[in-house]
This record gives C-alpha cells, sequence and structure tokens, in this order.
C-alpha cells in the first residue's frame, strides 16, 4: 500500500469516526443519570404497622445474577464480560429460592439489574419479589443507570439499569435515596455507578423510629471515595441517633469491618480497614468472624484458593442490641457474594 493511499484511508477514517464519536459522547452526556442530592420514593405518615422489638434482616449482593462461582469479570481482572443467559436464570431462580425460603422481616439487596444487558434486560427486582411485596413494601434506588457502557472496547458492557432494594414485611412511613458524593472526573462520570444509599422509616411501638439503611458504597477507587461516602453515611446516622432513632446500616460496604484482619487485595480491588474511631462508643458493627461474605471475581470460584473477605455487615446504634448474625455458606453458586442474616433487639 502506498503512503498516499495510506494516508487518504486515515483522513476518510478520521471524518468518519470523528463526528461518530462526538455524537456518541454527546447523547451520553445529555442521557447521564443525574440524581438529586436527595429523592423522596415513598411517604405515608400514617403507615398503620409498628415494628416488633425482634427483628430479622438479611443482606446480600447478588451480584445482578451474573457473578456465579463459574464466572470472572473484567473489571475485576478476569475476562468476562456478561455470562450466558443460562447461566442468570439458574442463579435468580437460585436467588428467588433461597429469599423465599429466609424472608425474615426485611431483605436488604445490592447489584439488583431492572433492565440490562449484562442479565439480558430481566427484570429482577421483579423476579424477586413476586406477590409478596406489594409497592408499599419494596422499594428500588438506582446506582447505575447508563445509556451505553463502551468498555470493554470490542464486547462493550451496554445498557445497564441496576440499582439497590429493600423488600419488608411492613410498611414504611418515609423511603429516600441519599446520593453519595463522587469524585470521578469526566467523561468516566457519565460511564459509572452514582452511589447511594435507601433509607427506610419504620415506626415502632416504643414510638420511635426504626431508620433502616441500605448501603452499596465504592470498590474501584484509592480509598478517597469511600473515605467520603463514609463520612456522609457517618454524619447520618449520628444525627437520626441524636434525634431518638433506632439506626440499622446493612449491605455491601466493600470494605472490612473494624477488627477484621484478612487484607486479602487484588491490583483492581483493595477492601480497606473501616476506623475504629469512625463512630463513636456504643455503636456496634456485626459480622460473622466464622465466615467470609465475598470471593474476589478475578478468577472462577475455587474453594480454598480463591481469595476471600468480608464485606457484607451491619452497623447499629447504641439503643439497638445484636443478638445474632451469620453468613449463609452458599459457596457462592448464585452470586460473588454470600448473604448474611442478622437479628437486632430493638432497646
Amino acid at each position: 500500500m502506498s503512503k498516499k493511499l495510506l494516508s487518504h484511508l486515515i483522513t476518510a477514517a478520521t471524518v468518519l469516526i470523528l463526528p461518530a464519536g462526538l455524537l456518541f459522547f454527546a447523547i451520553a452526556t445529555f442521557t447521564a443519570y443525574s440524581p438529586a442530592p436527595q429523592e423522596v420514593l415513598y411517604s405515608n405518615p400514617q403507615a398503620p404497622q409498628r415494628l416488633p422489638d425482634s427483628l430479622s434482616v438479611t443482606s446480600w449482593n447478588i451480584g445482578y445474577c451474573g457473578l456465579g462461582k463459574s464466572s470472572d469479570f473484567f473489571y475485576d481482572g478476569g475476562k468476562m464480560v456478561r455470562p450466558a443467559e443460562r447461566e442468570v436464570l439458574e442463579s435468580l431462580q437460585g436467588v428467588s429460592r433461597f429469599l423465599q425460603a429466609h424472608t425474615g422481616d426485611f431483605l436488604l439487596l445490592q447489584e439488583v439489574d431492572v433492565g440490562s444487558k449484562r442479565s439480558y434486560g430481566i427484570d429482577e427486582l421483579r423476579s424477586i419479589a413476586g406477590e409478596r411485596y406489594d409497592e408499599s413494601r419494596r422499594f428500588f434506588a438506582y446506582n447505575y443507570k447508563a445509556w451505553f457502557v463502551p468498555a470493554p472496547f470490542f464486547h462493550p458492557l451496554g445498557r445497564v439499569q441496576a440499582g439497590v432494594a429493600t423488600l419488608g414485611a411492613y410498611e414504611p412511613s418515609h423511603v429516600a435515596r441519599h446520593a453519595y458524593p463522587s469524585s470521578t472526573p469526566y467523561p468516566q462520570h457519565i460511564f459509572l455507578l452514582k452511589r447511594c444509599f435507601l433509607a427506610c422509616r419504620y415506626a415502632t411501638k416504643s414510638g420511635k423510629e426504626l431508620v433502616l439503611i441500605n448501603t452499596h458504597n465504592s470498590a474501584f477507587d484509592n480509598g478517597r471515595q469511600r473515605a467520603d461516602e463514609m463520612e456522609m453515611l457517618r454524619s447520618f446516622a449520628l444525627q437520626e441517633y441524636e434525634r431518638g432513632s433506632y439506626v440499622v446500616v446493612g449491605g455491601d460496604w466493600n470494605q472490612t469491618p473494624p477488627g477484621y484482619e484478612n487484607r486479602a487485595a487484588t491490583p483492581q480491588y483493595t477492601p480497606y480497614a473501616i476506623g475504629s474511631d469512625l463512630f463513636p462508643e456504643g455503636w456496634q458493627w456485626a459480622y460473622d468472624k466464622t465466615a467470609e461474605t465475598m470471593r474476589f471475581a478475578n478468577q472462577p470460584y475455587v474453594e480454598g484458593q480463591s481469595l476471600t473477605s468480608v464485606v457484607d455487615f451491619f452497623l447499629v446504634s447504641p439503643n439497638v442490641s445484636v443478638v445474632s448474625v451469620a453468613v449463609h455458606r452458599l459457596g457462592f453458586e448464585q452470586s460473588d457474594h454470600n448473604p448474611v442474616t442478622a437479628t437486632f433487639a430493638l432497646k
């Protein structure tokens, strides 16, 4: 090929590709999810039910039913972008069966897809909730909503619609999505998660409110963004406790609790330790010291070989007692996380 012909081809490609690229970024920017700092999702001050003094809460990052034990993930250092549809459906069935058998009072779920290419457009929340949870007892907050994620370049992730979901046996008086601060620069910001926590308020027999918080914190950062998120969550939780509320926080923190010693990490992901002095004396971190809750998704899971850690747990205010907390050892069959169930008593 002559240099002149090569030059003409490069010029033609530039003329075609550059406008297409600019158009793509214009559409992505215009359609980017930009949530308000706080969004009220539900309000019924006259909610009739009052919570009992003892409550069971299960938290589970279901990994959009696409990160079962045979999966790895490109963002974690693996190769897979999305699994086969059959694997997603099998994982969703397994998740649904488990949750039906371990309903308890509340379910805190993370990475629930409601219309993503990676999970074949399945509304996982609808499948999981079924008829058991009507619209006054199931709540969803987006933390990932992108028209098209262009990574990886030759096999893009595509459309993503996912978030956190809280399902309960009781109707709340108020539900709100609270946006975590973000320092991700443009244009990466338009393609990445918009982290949040979901706060549900419930009346109790004592006349106080229970504020149940479902959180899913940042994973792939140098720790700064997670620190900013924790400072916001700390301020909110302390303020609620000072008002007299019971506070229970659960979810996927993407960090390890104070006192946990396993420092497993990969070049892509480091679960930083939460400082023991972040909350005042009397606040309790509730986690199962006998089992890990998360396996690293840089390779398919192999028991005894894969890296694991504890990043799914609970935080409770001093007026809440931790009765029990246990990891369900599912072998990471349906997700790269195992569910955790805790029982609390409201003092």
